[in-house]
């Protein structure tokens, strides 16, 4: 799988990261399986890294889908923040697509920097910590 992600309960963040080609289905299954992981709480932070995607391979459908996702779990996301790390200007109009239509449920954040993207969640974070 593309995805994977680390829970660092103490400080609250979710560290995402995703390679090679990412499709709908790939997603989905990401936001299923962080949604019912024990470790992941209320107030939690996600810094997703999708700058080693070499071929978004999404829909409109799926985007779509995770904002019904984010509807239907939005008591657990309550505090929860997303800054997406993109590549180029097709995964930062795919992500921007996302945050629009899911900004009542979930604050989303689109960079194309990373130090932008940990500013903006309000974190300091080292891949070697």
């Amino acid at each position: 799988m593309p995805i994977e992600y680390r829970i660092d309960k103490k400080r609250k963040i979710v560290l995402t990261v995703a390679r090679d080609s990412l499709s709908d289905e790939e997603l989905l299954e990401h936001k299923n399986i962080l949604m019912a992981d024990p470790e992941f709480e209320k107030g939690m932070v996600e810094l997703s890294d999708v700058r080693a995607v070499t071929h978004f391979n999404l829909s409109t459908a799926a985007i779509d889908d995770l904002v019904s996702a984010d509807r239907q779990k939005h008591p657990k996301l309550e505090g929860y923040r997303l800054a997406i790390v993109v590549p180029d200007d097709l995964g930062f109009g795919l992500a921007r697509m996302y945050g629009v239509r899911t900004e009542l449920n979930v604050p989303v954040g689109i960079f194309r920097d990373m130090n932008e993207a940990m500013a903006w969640l309000g974190i300091k974070y080292s891949p070697d910590e």
